[in-house]
Parts: C-alpha cells; sequence; structure tokens
C-alpha cells in the first residue's frame, strides 16, 4: 500500500510539472473591428449598425422598439469563432441568439439564452462562418436593443480591413491612382442634395464611403481630383453638388449627411453597382464652405467617423464639442479663409480630437482641381482617411514619424504642421 501511495504520489507530480510546463493556448484574435456591420433596423442615422464594430464605447448600434432584431457583422472569410463579447448599452437582450452563417443566409446557433442580463456579457462559443450576429428575440427594457461593442474572437476572417490593398509606399501614395480600378455612377434621384457621381472600386468587397462637398458657387469639379484617388485606395465616394450655389455652410453639413444616408441606402438596394459596398462608415471631405459643412456634419451627425476641411470657411461655427479625426488642410496665402481666422481656432478648441493640421503654400483655391501640390495632398488624404475609417495602421507613418519628416520639414511644401501624434 506505501508504494501504491508512493507511485501515486509520484505520477501526480508528474502530471502537474507537464501542466505547469505546457505553453499557454494561443490568444484569439479580435475579428469584428472595422468589418462591415448591418442591422435589421437604426433607432436614429447617429446609431448605425457600423457603431458597434469602431471600438468606441461611446458610440453605440440601437434598434427600433419591437422584436425580433438583428445585428450582423462580416469578417471577410470563414473564420473560426470561440468567443463573442457583448457591451449592451441599458437597451439590453432577455432572450437572443448568436449565430454562425457562411453565406449570410443561412444560420447556425452557437448561443442561446432566454435569461440575459446585460451589461457586459462574454460568451465562450465554438461555431464557424465568415457572418456572425446577434438576433435578439425578446427586449429586457420597453427601448430596443442597444451595443457598444459586438466584439467577435477566434482565428481567420478575413484580412485586416484593406481589402486587399497593397501596403502603401509614399511612391505609391503619391501616384493619381491606387491599387484598385475604379467606375462611375451617377446617383439617380438625389435626395436632400443636388447631384451626385459616386467613384467606387470595382474590386468585391465592401468599404468606408467619403462625401465630397464643394465651395461657395462651387460644383462636382471642385474636388474632382480627389475622387478617383480616394476610390482607387478603398473608399466609395460621392461628389455632390449641392442644391444651390449659395448655400452656406450649415445647410452643407445637411447636405452632407444627406448624401451619407443615400449612400447607404443605394449599398443596402439591389440593382444598382454599389450594391453590398457600402459598409457604413462615413468620413467627408470639403473645400470652402463645404469644408464649414464638413465641421457641421462632423458635430452634428454621429455617423461620420473623420472629416478633412480644406480651406474652410464657417464665420459662427462653435466646432469645440467634435470629437471625431479631423484633418484641417489650409491654404498659407488665403485672404478669403485663412487658417488663423477659422481652422486654427477650431483646432485649439477641439480638445477630445485627434487632429492634424498642415498648411501648404497658396491661395484660396490651393485645395481644388488643378491647383496646389496633388501628389502631397492626395498622399495626406489618402492616408488620413485610411488610417480613421478602415483602422489600417499602414498609413500612419506618412503623417506621425520619421516617414513623414521630409514633407513636414520641407517648408517649400509646409508651413505649418501640426498633430496630435501619436494618433
Amino acid at each position: 500500500m506505501t508504494a501504491l501511495i508512493a507511485l501515486t504520489t509520484a505520477i501526480g507530480l508528474a502530471l502537474a510539472l507537464l501542466t505547469a510546463a505546457a505553453p499557454p493556448a494561443a490568444a484569439a484574435d479580435l475579428l469584428s473591428q472595422g468589418r462591415p456591420a448591418t442591422s435589421s433596423s437604426t433607432e436614429t442615422t447617429s446609431t448605425p449598425a457600423s457603431a458597434a464594430v469602431d471600438g468606441n464605447t461611446g458610440t453605440r448600434w440601437s434598434s427600433t422598439f419591437s422584436d425580433p432584431q438583428w445585428l450582423s457583422i462580416d469578417l471577410g472569410a470563414t473564420a473560426t469563432i470561440s468567443q463573442v463579447v457583448l457591451r449592451w448599452e441599458a437597451a439590453y437582450a432577455r432572450a437572443f441568439q448568436i449565430q454562425t452563417s457562411a453565406n449570410g443566409t443561412a444560420w447556425t446557433t452557437v448561443h442561446s439564452t432566454t435569461t440575459g442580463t446585460g451589461g457586459v456579457q462574454t460568451l465562450d462559443v465554438n461555431g464557424n462562418g465568415r457572418y456572425v450576429r446577434m438576433l435578439g428575440t425578446q427586449r429586457g427594457t420597453t427601448y430596443g436593443y442597444s451595443l457598444f461593442e459586438f466584439q467577435v474572437y477566434g482565428s481567420g476572417g478575413g484580412t485586416p480591413p484593406g481589402n486587399g490593398i497593397p501596403d502603401p509606399t509614399a511612391t505609391s501614395l503619391e501616384t493619381a491612382n491606387g491599387p484598385l480600378t475604379t467606375a462611375n455612377y451617377t446617383v439617380p434621384n438625389p435626395s436632400g442634395y443636388g447631384s451626385g457621381t459616386v467613384t467606387y472600386p470595382t474590386n468585391s468587397g465592401s468599404y468606408p464611403s467619403v462625401v465630397l462637398m464643394p465651395g461657395y458657387q462651387g460644383t462636382q469639379q471642385n474636388l474632382q481630383w480627389l475622387a478617383p484617388r480616394l476610390a482607387s485606395w478603398g473608399f466609395v465616394v460621392v461628389n455632390v453638388g449641392t442644391n444651390a450655389l449659395t448655400d452656406d455652410p450649415e445647410s452643407r453639413g445637411r447636405q452632407i449627411s444627406a448624401a451619407g444616408t443615400q449612400l447607404i441606402a443605394l449599398g443596402n438596394a439591389v440593382g444598382n453597382p454599389l450594391s453590398g459596398k457600402v459598409n457604413g462608415t462615413l468620413g467627408a471631405v470639403g473645400h470652402s464652405m463645404g469644408g464649414g459643412g464638413v465641421m457641421a456634419a462632423l458635430r452634428d451627425d454621429s455617423r461620420f467617423r473623420a472629416g478633412v476641411p480644406t480651406a474652410p470657411y464657417h464665420p459662427n461655427g462653435n466646432f469645440s464639442s467634435v470629437t471625431e479625426p479631423t484633418f484641417l488642410l489650409t491654404c498659407q496665402s488665403d485672404s478669403v479663409a485663412h487658417g488663423n481666422t477659422y481652422a486654427v481656432p477650431w483646432y485649439n478648441s477641439m480638445s477630445q480630437a485627434e487632429k492634424l493640421y498642415i498648411e501648404v503654400p497658396g491661395d484660396h483655391l490651393c485645395p481644388m482641381t488643378g491647383s496646389g501640390n496633388k501628389a502631397k495632398q492626395g498622399k495626406w488624404i489618402v492616408s488620413f482617411l485610411s488610417l480613421w475609417l478602415r483602422a489600417d495602421t499602414r498609413f500612419g507613418p506618412f503623417l506621425c514619424g520619421p516617414v513623414r519628416e521630409p514633407d513636414k520639414n520641407n517648408t517649400a511644401l509646409v508651413t505649418r504642421w501640426m498633430d496630435t501624434c501619436s494618433f
């Protein structure tokens, strides 16, 4: 008996040592952040599906006040799903299912409960699929369903949010066209704005969207240079014409929102070239009064996650509440909207936003088609929007760090540079 006890003890010690020496299991990857998200409904335009996968717990998706409702994420390719984290707002699900799908149509349930408690729920699951959704069947409150974040962990999935875009270089970013082929589509029956021409990647996949807004007396020609450049780097771009050439900055801000709404609707519809190409994340670029409109959209419409006001003009604008990343591009000899009058005070007042301010030689027209250094301007704008609308950190070095120093320190190119690096 003594020998048996000794043997058992020895075996137990050996197993304990083996267990202690075994390497830990590989950590699961966060697969959902920045991926395209869709939902059965949204409560308002300020609570879109994309807000649940943006990594920001200050934004949220919320549905209308009825059952059932769902929120779905496209991971880009088949993945092995090991964990789902639901970060609920007060409006949570009492009964819900977590489901996976290979095609977004046929669903397999990997978790189900009728006793949800809200708060932060960490669910260990075992499933495979390209699509993952939360299907709510019974609300926990009289409101809808609302998630600050819907996080899916596992392995596989699509490439990081770049849709096959190759690693950028200074040379590739300074050419007129990026790596993706593009096509144009005229918006039928523009709603809330005058006209719209969409330039989009012909590659498969879905992309963030950017609204281009001209300035006073301006047309789509104002920023025509930028539309194909952005689209060829992975954006769906709508270049808009205003309701009237004299529309003020606040009106232009509302038209930016309207164009974003219609672009998302076109992406969700069938029978047009944009079907499935719009992932719900929005940004905007504008010139002069259009730049003031971009600031208004960032202030008033939480769907817009980044903006680039160029030579921006808005004589009565207070934008201290803007928290989204903002790139203010100004012109040194601008007699209409000098940076010291508008952009610099806005920059200084936006204490909670990531910011970039670049002043370049030229007059008020320097960001427009046919004026200014488009190779450099294009590189900076593409990099800024790729970083903040697609969470593609490969573009960050062109704005922060040693890679950007040749631009920043070239006084013939840049007359003033301010930023909140490291972003």
